[in-house]
């Protein structure tokens, strides 16, 4: 784990709804996935789930697991849905095998910090029920060049932490090696970076662990 990341994210843990409602664009598409794709009593396990926003409005029945590397994030999650259950958890590391199998994944606002995107798919990937749908949103920068590429996150506040890109080509490796088949891919505005300037866009995909 990152302790400059989770340190980062529990300072920020207070201000960080309103302050992401105010430069997220990718927030509806998630919506429109989960509308789509989440089901009566159904699993969910939301990848670097911050405070919730995604998931905690989802039915009672469907029962959310929720992962980030913020004790702090994770705290704001657990009181926006007392009935989730919210896990420290590096989206580097496997998921554990106690957890389950889930019925949909959602990695999307995480993977800006996933130096290895072939190892996290694959985590993924292993942990999918047949039949799972997944939505994972990783950040392409077309500026930088082809396969994978880095930038530097944050000088004010993260100095020296990376933000990882992978051109659409890396990423269809990564979905392939992991074993998940693509549905649909766009090339989507994802985030308003202020203090640098520019959007941020996604390779935003919409995958399934065929049955």
């Amino acid at each position: 784990m990152n302790e400059e990341i989770a340190t980062y994210y529990d300072e920020f843990a207070p201000h960080y709804v309103p302050g992401w409602r105010s430069v997220q664009y990718y927030g509806p598409l998630v919506a429109d996935f989960l509308l789509r794709a989440v089901t009566p009593e159904c699993r969910v396990l939301d990848v670097g789930c911050g405070p919730g926003q995604l998931t905690s409005q989802l039915a009672e029945d469907v029962e959310v697991v929720g992962c980030d590397v913020s004790p702090q994030m994770l705290a704001g999650a657990r009181e926006a849905r007392p009935g989730g259950r919210y896990e420290l958890h590096d989206l580097h590391d496997p998921v554990p095998a106690d957890w389950g199998r889930f019925d949909v994944v959602l990695a999307v606002g995480c993977l800006e910090f996933c130096r290895d995107l072939d190892a996290t798919l694959g985590h993924l990937a292993a942990v999918c029920a047949p039949g799972a749908r997944v939505l994972v949103g990783a950040v392409e920068d077309r500026a930088l060049g082809p396969g994978a590429s880095t930038r530097e996150f944050s000088a004010e506040g993260l100095p020296g932490v990376a933000m990882h890109a992978y051109d659409a080509t890396a990423q269809l490796a990564a979905v392939t090696a992991s074993g998940l088949a693509p549905y649909g891919y766009r090339y989507v505005p994802a985030w308003r970076h202020e203090e640098y300037g520019y959007v941020v866009h996604y390779g935003l995909w919409e995958l399934r662990r065929d049955r």
